[in-house]
């Protein structure tokens, strides 16, 4: 009897303790998750490799190429293709527009099923490459509602400006002339200019001007510095109407 009662007694203390370590572990807090080591989000910017074009009727086409990708700069519009399979040659699409390289040469013309799409740019034959060459760009607008025809031609220039000497002039880097056709503004620009004759120490400007005929009706009446000093590549430009000044006002 008396064994039993030892047995007994030691059957509840076992029970006991195991009851008091389940209890204790379910009010123990779970371990705090280990930090997870931070992701960078900055994306990679595609490298592109670039190619300018002259075709028939002086067209130009600016071409891109990453990978499986053109991006195609043709009249102050640009298209994103991805590269689609050809018997001959490196063809890109979006489903409307095709640049079909093929060596040194190339053409741009509208997409279809047929292949016998219209033709944008024809007999396009290699420049050469721009890699080395820098780029600024931008857009032109301007503020009053009024309708151009599309024979009206948007001029920009990239300028260096004089030093402050007397005997100095302004001197002319880069220009683009493009014509305003159905486009509404704003209208893109780029211009491409040899670095070599960048001047870190000089200061540079973009100008603008619409002219419609011999006639200017548009042009930059604000200084819009570009490249040195901390000055941008890019800017976005607001040209004021003939006669009147940077803020609308007529000019006496």
């Amino acid at each position: 009897m008396q064994t039993n009662s030892w047995a007994w007694m030691l059957l509840a203390t076992v029970f006991f303790f195991c009851g008091t370590a389940k209890a204790q572990d379910a009010q123990a807090p779970n371990p705090a998750p280990e930090p997870r080591a931070p992701q960078s989000e900055i994306r990679r910017a595609i490298r592109w490799k670039a190619f300018e074009y002259t075709c028939a009727d002086g067209e130009k086409v600016s071409v891109y190429l990453s990978g499986t990708l053109a991006k195609v700069l043709f009249q102050g519009h640009q298209y994103l293709l991805k590269q689609t399979v050809s018997a001959d040659g490196n063809r890109y699409s979006d489903g409307k527009l095709v640049w079909w390289g093929k060596g040194e040469g190339g053409f741009l013309q509208e997409d279809s099923p047929d292949g016998d799409g219209k033709f944008l740019a024809k007999d396009c034959k290699l420049d050469k490459p721009t890699t080395q060459m820098g780029v600024v760009s931008g857009t032109v607008a301007y503020r009053q509602r009024i309708a151009l025809t599309p024979e009206a031609v948007i001029e920009v220039q990239l300028r260096e400006l004089p030093a402050g000497d007397a005997h100095e002039s302004t001197m002319l880097v880069a220009e683009d002339k493009t014509t305003l056709g159905n486009r509404q503004v704003p209208v893109p620009f780029t211009l491409r200019y040899d670095p070599g004759k960048i001047n870190a120490n000089r200061l540079y400007d973009v100008k603008a001007r619409i002219l419609v005929g011999e006639q200017v009706r548009f042009s930059s009446g604000q200084v819009y510095p570009v490249l040195t000093q901390g000055n941008p590549s890019h800017v976005d430009m607001i040209l004021d109407a003939a006669g009147t000044d940077p803020g609308g006002n007529e000019k006496p």
